[in-house]
């Protein structure tokens, strides 16, 4: 009875072993389904790109589509240089259940035209379905020259609905307004630039920005994206935009003309049913009945692109009245002007610095500097100017600095005479004039044996040099005679000639300088490439900081001041078609024109296009470029 008992437990005991065994066998055979089946489904998910046709013409319109066939996030499409983005990024999801099993599509849908010819490769797109990233393949498309029937068919605006273009047209429009037309020369006029609408827009941009001739502007910063506000127009209401604003400041007199700005947008616009041909179906005349000719029943619109243009703006302006005083520099608005020194005793050989500080609304960077009398013991440079402007509507407001680095190579007590500064008072109609001070200098006696070296424009950058100890000799000189004479020799001969020949050449080299000094405009042609690249190490200092308004400020400073200075052209006489006949003039290569000329185009639509135009970097090198390859040619 006890033998039976045992063996009954043992094999109890293997039935339960073995069981457990089998359990843990299960586990692991789940463990591994499920990793297998997670496998499967990442494996399953894609993420395709596709195009409506791989083959278009100039002009066409052509729809590329990003598909994921699971749910994703943080989609980025990839860039389009070679194309106008008409509509985009479309977003659409689909699901479907078939047999009790969920399927999720997630497309991005972008219509892009094709705008030149050539084969052209589209980037892949990325996403990310849980944790892991996506990458779509890229796409080639190859576009062709648009032949004759298709380029009309874009005059007519898709050529199915040349009606549609019409009513787009009536509907949206760009209006160009300025706050005065009749102006003094250098008085600021604000120009505002406005996109009317009454129809649904899915798209705008700008093709031709305004070329300001005649004219120094000043852009006004405006939002990234449009604002619209509601406005009535003779009875009708408009949504209302404003995209660009600017102030200008005329430079010479006469009529001047303010150019249309273009640009076209993608407008959806509601499609009139089509008249039929009488049926004697009851239920096409029933339809066709005027009742269902009400907008509330129409509901077919279309998608048209719609070009537009503003109007040129003729703009009087008058010369400023006679009698302007002797400092008048052309200040036009209200100012305020500060004079000062920085020392009022120093010794000689130290270097001092002259502020001149102008505040006030007006042309603020166009002011130059107030006529200074220096001592002739002085060494002077030129002055360092430093501009901060703000420009919105009501005009131009901010503060222009100019700092002289003076040297006084002898002591003594000195005079410094200013000529007061004079401008144009807008609101009198009269000119003013803000005396200036005497500034006084005292200057003591310096040590002789140091010397003031200049490296720069600032008084941090002066060295003293010569503060080297000189030793005293304390052994006994030795002395040699020679008994011989030296004369009738090549020495003798040289040493007589020599002076005499470099008196000549003194005096010849002084007569050149002397000359060349009053030949400015000689000097202001050697020079231009040293002011250009001066110009162009500050707007790289904006450039480093991401100043963007005072880094395009300074290379529109750059390019216009190289061909000023190099053709003796005024800036009141500087546009875009003086420069290119200067130039040309002078048998500079065609390419290399159309290279300034783009270069300045690239500076004018950054400032107004923001985020959408080049980088910073790609202006700046384009600038530098340009200019050595000018300097070099022109020599």
């Amino acid at each position: 009875m006890v033998i039976f008992s045992i063996d009954m437990f043992k094999r109890i005991s293997n039935f339960i072993e073995m069981k457990s065994k089998i359990s843990k066998y299960k586990t692991i055979l789940c463990v591994f389904l499920i990793a297998v089946i997670s496998v499967s489904n990442s494996l399953a998910e894609e993420f395709t790109a596709t195009v409506s046709s791989p083959a278009v013409s100039v002009g066409d319109q052509v729809q590329i589509t990003f598909s994921l066939n699971a749910n994703g996030k943080n989609f980025k499409a990839p860039s389009f240089p070679d194309f106008n983005v008409l509509m985009g990024p479309n977003q659409s999801t689909q699901m479907q259940i078939i047999n009790g099993s969920v399927s999720q599509t997630l497309t991005f849908t972008y219509v892009l035209q094709a705008n030149k010819e050539g084969t052209f490769k589209i980037g892949s797109a990325e996403i990310y379905a849980g944790n892991t990233k996506f990458l779509s393949n890229p796409i080639s498309i190859i576009v062709s020259k648009a032949s004759k029937q298709q380029s009309g068919a874009a005059q007519g605006q898709g050529g199915s609905n040349p009606s549609a273009s019409v009513e787009g047209g009536k509907n949206v429009f760009i209006k160009a307004k300025i706050d005065k037309s009749n102006v003094y020369q250098g008085e600021g006029i604000s120009v505002t630039y406005k996109l009317y609408t009454k129809v649904t827009l899915l798209n705008y941009s700008v093709n031709k920005l305004p070329s300001f001739n005649g004219f120094w502007s000043q852009e006004i910063n405006m939002p990234q994206q449009l604002e619209f506000r509601n406005e009535n127009i003779d009875g009708v209401n408009f949504k209302v935009a404003d995209i660009k604003k600017v102030i200008l400041f005329p430079q010479r007199t006469g009529a001047l003309s303010i150019d249309p700005m273009e640009g076209e947008v993608i407008a959806r616009v509601q499609v009139k049913r089509q008249q039929q041909q009488k049926s004697n179906d009851p239920f096409d005349q029933f339809f066709n009945d005027p009742f269902f000719s009400n907008p509330f029943f129409n509901n077919n619109v279309q998608d048209i692109k719609v070009t537009l243009k503003s109007d040129a703006i003729k703009v009087n302006v008058r010369d400023l009245p006679s009698g302007a005083p002797a400092g008048f520099t052309g200040a036009v608005g209200k100012f305020t002007c500060d004079i000062s020194l920085d020392k009022k005793e120093i010794k000689a050989h130290d270097a001092v610095n002259l502020k001149i500080k102008i505040s006030g609304k007006g042309n603020i960077r166009l002011i130059d500097a107030p006529k200074i009398e220096f001592p002739p013991d002085f060494e002077t440079y030129d002055p360092k100017e430093n501009v901060s402007a703000t420009a919105t509507v009501g005009g131009v407001t901010g503060t222009k600095t100019f700092e002289f680095l003076l040297i006084p190579r002898n002591a003594g007590n000195y005079k410094i005479n200013v000529t007061p500064f004079s401008f144009f008072d807008l609101e009198s109609k009269r000119y003013q004039t803000i005396p200036s001070s005497e500034l006084t200098l005292k200057v003591g006696r310096g040590n002789e044996t140091e010397t003031t070296v200049i490296s720069g424009a600032s008084q941090t950058d002066v060295q003293m040099l010569g503060k080297d100890i000189r030793f005293i000799k304390t052994k006994d000189p030795e002395f040699s005679s020679d008994s011989g004479l030296q004369f009738n020799t090549p020495l003798f001969y040289s040493m007589v000639i020599t002076p005499a020949l470099l008196f000549v050449g003194l005096i010849f080299f002084k007569r050149k300088k002397e000359a060349m000094a009053g030949n400015v405009k000689l000097i202001r042609s050697q020079r231009a490439n040293k002011v250009a690249m001066k110009r162009l190490s500050a707007a790289k200092k904006y450039l480093s900081s991401n100043e963007r308004e005072k880094f395009l400020d300074e290379m529109f400073r750059a390019l216009w001041g190289f061909i000023s200075d190099k053709f003796q052209i005024p800036v009141s006489d500087l546009s875009k078609e003086s420069a290119a006949l200067a130039l040309q003039q002078r048998n500079v290569p065609e390419p290399l024109i159309n290279q300034f000329t783009e270069t300045v185009d690239h500076c004018e639509f950054a400032r107004f296009a923001g985020g959408l135009a080049e980088s910073n970097e790609s202006i700046y090198n384009k600038g530098i470029d340009v200019i050595s390859r000018l300097e070099s040619t022109l020599g």
